[in-house]
């Protein structure tokens, strides 16, 4: 169902009643006039015996209804319900007869409606929606400060909204798929839009182990574009209630992951974006269109005889074919100069060449509709010769669908030039339309087809609306090329239509849902899986199987991960190695103690503890049991630069940030927000977004470092650097390569001591490396971490390992503080340090 609808337009103007009195304003919903309303209220209220009809709106998704439809005749979907706002003023009309409809459409159309009120849908839809999140979507920022749409009351009725869609999807898919198991393809709620951008996650409140999917039929914009919507955070938060977001293109993927880690703080590995503990897949799926039906209907009689009009009608000139709305983003002003220049450059093409412009929908801005009828009266005024066709056509209606088609199948060119636009399917129609003249595409570099389309600059003509000059030769080169390169340009671009059609589109949309949902489910709440002495003993009974145990020590001294290691924090820190004696002493046991911190600070606190293997700065450096010398994995030659450039960056930002501090070791650098968090967490939060955005995107691809947010501190070292490191020890412990393979695998390299920053990076060459003799390959892991996306990637391919068979048995848990509600990939929590401490070191086990 279309989720737009047009109130009767009774409430404009000013009251001027019988008495003669001007100047009152009717009321929202109410009469400009007391007689009217009398007639048609009166005693009775006409709609509670007038007429009523349903018909298929205009205003509504096309593509996605087709598409759903569709997929549903082509059993990709068993069966589909529709949750929607009806196209209709709610508050005049009787509550029965609303009833009455809603039966309707779910009794006929299969659509669950939603009853919202006036005020409220004009509030979300004509004032947050539309003169807000759509511009901004599209990078029209509003800067209007007397603009109603500004205040904070538009999202409220915007959230009210989403709240009674939300609503409504949960009763339906209560009473429609709750006897179906979680997992059942068509147990799904797929939700669409812009405008239902909270829906998600107020869904996922009341059914968290719903499968959710979302998807935006609009651009996304960069975060500097996004950041500017006051409420930001609200709305991301909203979309990552879905296990899937799907948008258009991979620049929307991009913008959208780069808004998230910035605003949200996020992570992101190879399985999508983390945010709580959850991840999210995030994912570009283009619309498509469904080809097979255009070309059914290419064939049709009406369409035919439309053509053979079209044809007779302009023989001998050559038919250029736009279709836009007429607002400033579809860069019909731009067009139309280009065009202009176009002709200029050879006025006899002014008599041969024909501009066919339809304009769809009514205009909401005057003032460019006159600029653009001022330009093409001037372009008009160009011809010299009063008999012959002008040189643009104007259509100010649009047309028939039949009509249309056969004017793309007998256009010679086809320009979209959209300032911006999230896809653009009426160039996917172009292509599946002229398959007989196979004629040029012009396309914006600002559309989201144009990367589909380019085809490596061998199919659709990309032009910088703004650059008018090349716009202008591009429409002569599209016009002029051979008959040879216009078919291969065509030929590349229908390959790509075809294989990114509507059907092929709710497939991959679907799988991606599922595919997100199973990886979800493998997390869960944190304080659903505590960890016990049972589960631990059950993991040490097996005495024939050699264990490898790797304890994540940072927290249990929170000074340590902030930077500051007191007397207070050492002591507490050397004291796990006493309290782990005896599971130390334990030779079927190879326990590692990983930190944050340096190798200086870890052989300095670890220095009387026997059996104990360290790894320092989260997998940066490897200190085997029973061993002083260190190893390490990190790829000197990249890191060099970049890291010495995001040093000076953080401290940078640190100065402006009082209360941080940059803590520089030798492979990996940290800006603690320290006191500032405490002081200041907007500001805090703000630059370390902003710190880890400016880092994954300048020195992600070219310099291989990554950044993450760790317990208020933007940690900054080499991609992956702590997952490689536990691989190592993995691959090493089980025999899974002889040695000198799994030095060359992981290049290692053996570490000199600690010197200035990087000096270790930055060796002309490594010392051999000696690795220990092992007697016995481990069977079983145990890993003790954090709720940080660098325990997460952990705990993760723990989980591979044991579902592959790699592991007999592999035992992950997570320290939880027991107040945030987050997710983990740990099987499971311990309420605080001292509790999994306790439980480890009990010597009864």
């Amino acid at each position: 169902m279309s989720n737009a609808r047009e109130p009767f337009n009774l409430a404009t103007g000013l009251i001027d009643d019988e008495d003669g009195v001007p100047g009152k304003l009717a009321p929202f919903g109410g009469f400009s006039r007391s007689d009217l309303k009398d007639v048609i209220l009166g005693n009775e209220n006409i709609f509670l015996t007038a007429p009523w009809t349903v018909v298929k709106s205009d205003r509504g998704n096309g593509s996605l209804f087709n598409a759903i439809n569709l997929a549903v005749g082509k059993e990709v979907i068993d069966h589909c319900k529709w949750v929607g706002a009806m196209a209709l003023p709610s508050d005049l009309i009787p509550q029965n007869v609303l009833e009455d409809i809603a039966d309707h459409l779910r009794e006929n159309y299969d659509c669950e409606s939603v009853l919202i009120d006036d005020m409220t849908f004009q509030g979300h839809y004509k004032s947050f929606c539309k003169q807000v999140l759509w511009p901004t979507l599209h990078y029209q920022i509003p800067d209007d400060p007397k603009s109603k749409a500004f205040e904070e009351h538009s999202y409220h009725f915007y959230k009210l909204a989403n709240q009674l869609v939300a609503d409504r999807i949960v009763e339906t898919y209560r009473e429609e798929k709750n006897h179906l198991n979680p997992d059942n393809p068509e147990n799904m709620i797929w939700i669409h839009d812009y405008h239902l951008l909270l829906v998600p996650a107020m869904v996922r409140e009341q059914c968290p182990e719903a499968k959710i999917g979302f998807f935006l039929h609009v651009s996304f914009p960069s975060s500097e574009v996004f950041r500017c919507l006051a409420q930001r955070k609200p709305l991301l938060e909203g979309l990552l209630g879905a296990d899937c977001i799907c948008f258009l293109n991979e620049e929307y993927v991009r913008h959208f992951l780069q808004t998230c880690s910035r605003i949200l703080l996020t992570d992101l590995n190879e399985l999508g974006l983390i945010f709580r503990g959850k991840v999210t897949r995030v994912q570009a799926i283009p619309v498509g269109v469904d080809a097979t039906n255009l070309e059914s209907t290419l064939k049709s009689e009406e369409v035919c005889n439309w053509r053979k009009m079209i044809r007779d009608r302009w023989l001998t000139q050559s038919l250029i074919v736009s279709r836009d709305k007429l607002d400033k983003l579809r860069g019909i002003k731009q067009k139309l100069l280009a065009y202009e220049r176009y002709l200029l450059n050879d006025r006899k093409r002014i008599e041969n060449t024909v501009l066919l412009q339809i304009f769809k929908g009514e205009t909401k801005d005057d003032d460019y509709e006159a600029e653009v009828l001022q330009i093409i009266s001037r372009i008009n005024s160009m011809a010299d010769n009063l008999s012959a066709t002008q040189p643009v056509i104007v259509l100010h209606h649009d047309i028939d669908f039949d009509q249309y088609l056969a004017l793309q199948a007998e256009a010679d060119l086809f320009i979209v030039s959209s300032m911006r636009e999230g896809l653009n399917l009426t160039c996917h129609e172009f292509i599946i339309a002229t398959s007989q003249k196979k004629a040029s595409l012009v396309l914006s570099e600002f559309t989201g087809s144009s990367p589909l389309l380019d085809c490596n600059g061998k199919g659709a003509f990309l032009i910088n609306p703004w650059d008018i000059s090349t716009f202008g030769k591009t429409i002569g080169t599209a016009l002029e090329i051979s008959d040879k390169e216009r078919e291969e340009r065509w030929r590349n671009c229908h390959g790509v239509v075809l294989k990114h059609d509507s059907l092929d589109w709710a497939k991959l949309c679907l799988k991606a849902i599922k595919e997100g949902w199973i990886r979800n489910k493998e997390k869960t709440f944190a304080h659903h899986k505590p960890f016990s002495r049972e589960v631990f003993r059950n993991f040490l009974d097996d005495a024939k199987q050699k264990n490898l145990i790797v304890i994540n020590v940072d927290d249990f001294g929170a000074a340590a991960v902030n930077g500051s290691h007191g007397h207070k924090s050492t002591i507490e820190l050397s004291r796990i190695g006493t309290n782990l004696a005896e599971l130390l002493s334990n030779r079927r046991n190879y326990v590692f103690f990983a930190s944050i911190m340096r190798r200086s600070e870890l052989d300095l606190i670890f220095k009387n503890v026997p059996y104990v293997g360290l790894i320092a700065e989260f997998g940066g450096f490897i200190q085997f049991p029973d061993t002083t010398s260190w190893v390490s994995i990190t790829n000197k030659d990249k890191a060099v630069t970049g890291m010495n450039q995001v040093a000076r960056m953080f401290q940078t930002k640190s100065q402006g940030l009082s209360g941080s501090k940059v803590v520089i070791n030798d492979c990996t650098i940290r800006l603690a927000a320290q006191t500032a968090m405490t002081q200041d967490p907007k500001r805090s939060l703000d630059v370390m977004g902003e710190c880890v955005q400016m880092v994954n995107d300048s020195f992600g691809e070219a310099e291989g470092l990554h950044a993450t947010i760790v317990n208020d501190s933007v940690v900054v070292q080499q991609k992956d650097t702590s997952l490689q490191a536990f691989k190592f020890l993995y691959s090493f412990y089980t025999g899974a390569l002889p040695a000198i393979e799994l030095t060359q695998k992981f290049m290692m390299k053996r570490a000199e001591s600690s010197g200035d920053i990087f000096d270790v990076l930055s060796e002309s060459r490594s010392p051999e490396v000696h690795l220990p003799n092992i007697d016995e390959k481990i069977k079983n892991i145990f890993y003790a971490g954090g709720l940080n996306p660098l325990d997460e990637n952990i705990y993760d391919f723990i989980t591979s390992l044991e579902k592959q068979g790699s592991l007999r048995l592999g035992l992950t848990v997570a320290v939880w503080d027991g107040i945030k509600e987050t997710r983990t990939s740990a099987k499971y929590v311990a309420t605080g340090q001292n509790e999994l401490l306790a439980i480890i070191s009990d010597r009864n086990q």
